[in-house]
């Protein structure tokens, strides 16, 4: 009734129509009309579960289905036990709990063919204080005395229900499937109803609602077992029309009908206030939906969710415990030996084993601990310097097995030079490893024809020129021309062939070209004195420049401690900077000078800008330094010489424009570079 309010009756109906569909497969479409004589069907009743269907499944598959074991479901009420976000309850209470706050989670079982099933299934639940509602169905073998009747019940079921309630603190309603009885069976439903209430309430079984049972015989005589209460009658949902007549001895007979109110039942499951609903009756593709396709992080607060589970479909977990596949990123090779639960990788040559991460495959629902650690399939890493042992638990969490992991390193297959020098000679070595070439540059006045050699091989690995085995610091060769050698693997069966080449170079280390960004002429290089002068304009930002050079064969720049590229460095240019060019051999070093020239010419709308002008330029010493506009004082001035050294400082306390004289002959003759405080360039004096 609720729903009629709330305007969820077709969202309601329509999951109930999937839940009757899981049912579709068993139903016999050959039971007709005919089939009844004086009201009992000549044939044993079957129920409308797939018990049967999953049992065929697992036969097929030869693995219990890991979606539907009681360990897996315990691992999801653990999820759900958490009070700060859900509220679990039987159906009775949920229908009556709200809470804006929180997930609302009404937890339902029909319980069908089989109660010891349930019983144990609900053994999960009360363990972890979870409560739920079992709904007991009245024409299922467990509810009879005797199967073929479905009149009479058996007092078995009592004990069992009274612990249910009494005990784990569960909800037990009634699993509806009085059209049933009616139109196959012939009984009036009214007075059964009444009496089977009676009988358990007076046993201390409290039934407070009922839950429409999907009976194989609801597609053979279109109708639904809700049908039977007036409260549910209306609409009439998809091919289930007959919610008024049934076909009964081949006549439409008004179907017996009563109110929830009739029998003081207070809902009927399927028509209580919920938003979501979740059912593994209803099968897509194939597929029985399970808890593990509910992702929790997509309920909300104030969601009302019906979460409605078949303990028959759920089962007693595997109990196998092996390791199927055992595998390592880059390994050569890898069995697993089941009869010996035993698992051998052999990886690369010196493979750092201390920190490798495993990739396997355990059997169905198992999972693996290493000293108490659970392992995650290519996530964990672990030490597999010496053997390690894998604890395999099977799907039921109770057997185990003990597997041994033995990982071992190859032999070495590579055969390659490390490293080829000859002592107190070599300027630059270059090795090839992809052409398995080497280049040695020595100097020019080196005899070639009595070298000494240093090398260096892969781990293991032996080297040869033709038959004679060729060992380190050794001997002295002839190098005069390129020389092959072999390189034999540890292993015993990888070799390459090398050629080592020697080569006679020039000693020099200097700047063969030199260009930075926005120079407004070629660079002017002194090789004579080591110096290099570029021209720029007055504005070009001097303080994070790449430099472009070309250098002498072999050479290498450094400015400080850095290694300087073409290209690739930034360099402060405000001040000289200085270079230490090195030659091949590594010992000859030459020190290099740049000197940036800031263009003086003056930029017409810049004239109230901040400028210095210097004349005489050149001069014998005396020195004019003209300032235009300075607002600051004191005005610093710095002087430094070709070798950027700072050879000449003053201060002037003086602002606006104004003339000062500085006397230089003192200084001996050259190139200056001059810089003052308020300046944004460098300026160049010239002393004869």
């Amino acid at each position: 009734m609720i729903l009629f309010k709330n305007g969820r009756l077709h969202l309601i109906l329509w999951l109930f129509i999937i839940y009757f569909s899981s049912s579709l497969q068993l139903c016999s479409q050959k039971k007709s009309e005919s089939g009844l004589k004086s009201g009992i069907y000549e044939n044993v009743f079957k129920q409308d579960t797939t018990h049967g269907i999953r049992k065929k499944n697992v036969v097929a598959v030869e693995l219990p289905d890991t979606n539907f074991t009681w360990e897996k479901y315990s691992a999801f009420l653990t999820k759900i036990s958490d009070t700060t976000k859900y509220i679990v309850l039987p159906i009775n209470e949920f229908r009556k709990t709200f809470n804006s706050n929180k997930i609302i989670i009404g937890l339902r079982h029909d319980v069908d063919n089989d109660l010891s099933v349930a019983y144990k299934f609900s053994e999960t639940e009360s363990k972890l204080g979870i409560r739920a509602t079992y709904f007991i169905l009245h024409t299922a073998p467990y509810y009879l005395a005797n199967p073929t009747n479905m009149a009479i019940h058996t007092p078995d079921i009592l004990p069992v229900l009274k612990s249910m309630q009494n005990d784990r603190k569960f909800e037990i309603g009634w699993h509806n499937d009085l059209v049933t009885l009616q139109a196959v069976y012939n009984i009036d439903p009214v007075a059964f109803l009444h009496n089977e209430l009676a009988w358990l309430r007076s046993n201390g079984i409290n039934i407070y609602g009922t839950a429409s049972h999907g009976s194989n015989y609801c597609y053979t005589y279109k109708y639904l077992n809700y049908y039977f209460f007036e409260e549910c009658t209306y609409p009439v949902v998809g091919q289930f029309v007959n919610n008024v007549t049934l076909p009964i001895n081949g006549t439409m007979a008004p179907m017996k009908k009563g109110k929830l109110s009739d029998f003081s039942l207070e809902y009927e499951a399927y028509f209580i206030n919920n938003n979501k609903y979740f059912s593994d009756a209803t099968i897509t593709n194939g597929v029985r939906w399970n808890i593990g396709m509910l992702n929790l992080t997509q309920l909300n607060p104030g969601d009302r969710v019906i979460l409605l589970l078949h303990p028959i479909h759920w089962h007693k977990a595997s109990v196998i415990a092996d390791i199927e596949s055992f595998s390592f990123k880059g390994q050569k090779s890898s069995i697993v030996d089941a009869a010996t639960s035993l698992v051998k990788v052999e990886m690369p040559y010196k493979t750092d084993r201390s920190l490798l991460v495993a990739y396997f495959k355990l059997s169905s629902g198992a999972y693996a601990k290493v000293a108490g650690k659970m392992q995650q399939n290519g996530i964990t890493s672990n030490n597999f310097c010496d053997p390690l042992h894998y604890v395999v638990y099977a799907e039921n969490r109770e057997i185990h097995k003990e597997w041994l992991i033995k990982v071992l390193n190859a032999k070495n297959d590579s055969c390659d030079f490390k490293s080829f020098i000859i002592p107190g000679l070599t300027k630059s070595v270059v090795i090839n490893p992809a052409l398995k070439t080497i280049l040695i540059r020595v100097g020019e006045e080196v005899d070639l024809y009595h070298l000494p050699v240093h090398f260096e091989l892969s781990a293991g690995a032996t080297a040869w020129i033709g038959d004679h085995q060729q060992f380190n610091d050794n001997a002295t060769h002839n190098l005069c021309n390129s020389v092959e050698y072999k390189i034999i693997a540890e292993d015993g069966s990888s070799s390459r062939l090398w050629v080592v080449t020697v080569e006679k170079v020039q000693n020099c280390a200097n700047f063969l070209s030199y260009s930075i960004p926005g120079q407004i002429e070629p660079a002017t290089i002194d090789t004579a004195g080591n110096k290099i002068f570029i021209k720029v304009s007055k504005d070009l930002p001097l303080n994070e420049l790449k430099a472009s050079f070309n250098l002498s064969d072999g050479a290498r720049a450094w400015i400080g401690k850095q290694e300087q590229f073409s290209d690739f460095n930034s360099v402060d240019f405000t001040i000289p900077v200085a270079y230490d060019l090195v030659a091949t051999d590594g010992h000859k070093i030459k020190k290099w000078m740049i000197n940036i020239l800031q263009s003086t010419t003056m930029n017409k709308d810049l004239s109230m800008a901040e400028e210095l002008k210097i004349y005489p330029n050149p001069t014998e010493g005396k020195v004019y330094l003209q300032f235009l506009n300075i607002t600051t004082y004191p005005t610093r001035i710095d002087i430094f010489n070709g070798n950027g050294e700072k050879v000449y400082t003053d201060l002037i306390s003086k602002t606006g424009s104004f003339t000062v004289e500085e006397d230089l002959s003192a200084l001996p003759a050259g190139i200056y570079i001059v810089k003052y405080s308020h300046g944004r360039k460098s300026l160049m004096i010239i002393l004869r």
